[in-house]
């Protein structure tokens, strides 16, 4: 008994000294293991594409020309420049026109008509004898919208056949006058006579006749120019310049006709080397205006020198 009691105690003294041994010893910290957030990618973004702008179409340019052109018949300068559908837009539109030597011969600006169609205010007008050779017209057009189409184009005016009149004029003198003219009156020969031409309804006429052999006066100019007068055709008024033909004196009247006999008109009073007078008159159709093509003409009239 006293034995189990011993090692009781033994046993007890044994726990004892364990209890207070762990109470001595220092405390371990308790380790709080945060967990590892786990990232989640965000997704990629896909911009946005770029809207692309839609192209707007450029002007359409289109030539409009005959197809054939002469000095005979003025040629209008006309272009279309057709914009895009459902849009309008505005241009400045012009024109030359290039010899075959590449000088320019007229120069023109257009004006819009209705939008699309552009003119020119005055028509072309070519030279009686033009030269031989690749005419050019070039067109130019500012916009805001590019221009596409026709905006060059050559052409080769149409020869002229003229009239063969070696027989019917004095010898000392030449004019040419083209086939399309309607001779209308003839009268007299190559000594003294008449001839007039009408062409779209305006005329030129030249009349000679032999003249006192004593210095080219005004006075024997009027008598001359006076001749060319019937009673029934009549100028209302005339005005007088001096002039020049060929390095030779000459007189120029600047008539005014009644409205129904072509109301504008010039005469030129001339002397040749021989003495004869001549009186070449160009007159318009009506109002103001002589044609160019009857002036052209009257400037073919020339002295041929030897005769």
């Amino acid at each position: 008994m006293i034995a189990f009691m011993l090692r009781r105690c033994i046993v007890l003294s044994f726990m004892v000294l364990i209890v207070a041994l762990t109470a001595c010893a220092p405390l371990t910290p308790t380790v709080m293991v945060t967990p590892t957030p786990v990232v989640t990618p965000s997704p990629t973004l896909t911009p946005s594409p770029t809207p692309t702008q839609t192209p707007i179409p450029p002007l359409v340019s289109d030539i409009l020309w005959p197809e054939s052109v002469s000095a005979l018949v003025p040629v209008p300068i006309e272009v279309d420049l057709v914009p895009p559908p459902g849009i309008s837009a505005a241009a400045m539109v012009t024109a030359t026109v290039v010899d075959p030597e590449g000088r320019a011969l007229a120069d023109f600006e257009l004006s819009s008509l209705d939008g699309v169609h552009y003119a020119a205010a005055m028509p072309l007008l070519l030279p009686l004898e033009p030269l031989e050779g690749t005419w050019t017209l070039s067109v130019g057009v500012q916009s805001d919208l590019d221009v596409e189409g026709e905006t060059q184009l050559v052409f080769t005016p149409d020869p002229i056949s003229f009239r063969d009149l070696s027989g019917d004029l004095p010898p000392g003198v030449s004019l040419r006058v083209p086939e399309a003219f309607t001779e209308i009156t003839a009268k007299g020969n190559s000594v003294a006579g008449g001839r007039t031409w009408r062409y779209e309804g305006g005329e030129i006429a030249l009349w000679w006749a032999p003249g006192p052999t004593e210095p080219f006066l005004l006075n024997n100019a009027i008598v001359m120019l006076e001749t060319t007068y019937a009673l029934e055709e009549m100028p209302l008024a005339f005005e007088v310049e001096d002039a020049l033909w060929q390095d030779r004196t000459a007189f120029l009247f600047l008539e005014e006709w009644p409205e129904e006999q072509g109301r504008a008109a010039k005469a030129w009073v001339l002397q040749d080397a021989n003495y004869w007078l001549y009186v070449l008159r160009v007159k318009g159709a009506g109002g103001d205006t002589i044609p160019q093509i009857l002036s052209q003409t009257a400037e073919t009239f020339a002295f041929v020198e030897g005769q």
